[in-house]
Formats: structure tokens, sequence, C-alpha cells
């Protein structure tokens, strides 16, 4: 499983809402994040790790229930 590994700034907090700079390359991207879903401290300045994997086990319940409520429509059965 690839696990891609950032370092993201809070570039300013903006009532409910902290505008982070992600790296992009060469770039940076702005993206607005709730700021209730930041660690306690943040503020302007402060750098933010971020880890990012796919959930695996959860596509695939995903997945099932589709093909779960796909086959009962398709049966015309209801539960």
């Amino acid at each position: 499983m690839s696990v891609v590994r950032l370092v993201a700034t809070v570039d300013r907090i903006e009532g409910e809402y902290a505008v982070l700079l992600l790296p992009a390359g060469e770039q940076e991207v702005a993206v607005d994040w709730p700021v209730d879903l930041l660690p306690s401290g943040v503020q302007e300045g402060s750098k933010i790790k971020f880890s990012l994997s796919r959930d695996e086990d959860e596509e695939a319940a995903a997945r099932q229930r589709v093909a779960d409520l796909l086959r009962k429509l398709t049966e015309g059965t209801r539960e």
C-alpha cells in the first residue's frame, strides 16, 4: 500500500475555515479546511503533517453494499 505524506502550512484562519497551503509540485495549492478538524493550538504559520492512503477494506465494503442494493433492485425485492 502506498502512502502519500505531505506537510501543509496554515496560511490564515478565516472564521470557521483555515486556508492551508499544500505542496503541488513546484507550486502550492490553497485549500479551505474546517478549523474544527485541525489539531488544537494550530494558528497561522503552523505546519500540519498529512498521511494519505487508500482504505481498501472500506472500498470493498462499499462495493458490496452497492452490489447488494443493485441485486435487490433488479430482483424486485425489498428488505
